[in-house]
């Protein structure tokens, strides 16, 4: 059984414009990439033999783990951690 790691689009978005404070466009930045980066995360999540999704819950956490071992919890998890942010992730890494 795949690990499925669900990303929690709201949160996702409020946490990352949080990072961002200074920068006056990051809500249009992160609008216009987070489409390419959710398909980066599931591509990479693929290759490492996880699954990700994307939801619009919007409540709770920024991402969740549905799977039942701890094990499996724990690498997806930390999988998911060592992933770039979105910040990182954009081809300019600018907002400019």
């Amino acid at each position: 059984m795949t690990t499925t790691i669900v990303v929690h689009l709201p949160a996702h978005r409020a946490t990352a414009l949080k990072l961002q404070p200074q920068e006056p466009d990051a809500a249009a930045a992160y609008d216009q990439n987070i489409g390419g980066y959710i398909q980066f995360l599931k591509h990479e999540a693929q290759r490492a033999g996880h699954a990700l999704i994307a939801d619009q819950q919007d409540f709770g956490p920024v991402f969740s783990i549905d799977e039942s071992s701890h094990a499996n919890k724990l690498a997806a998890h930390t999988w998911l951690e060592s992933q770039p942010d979105i910040w990182n992730w954009m081809p300019s890494a600018s907002l400019r």
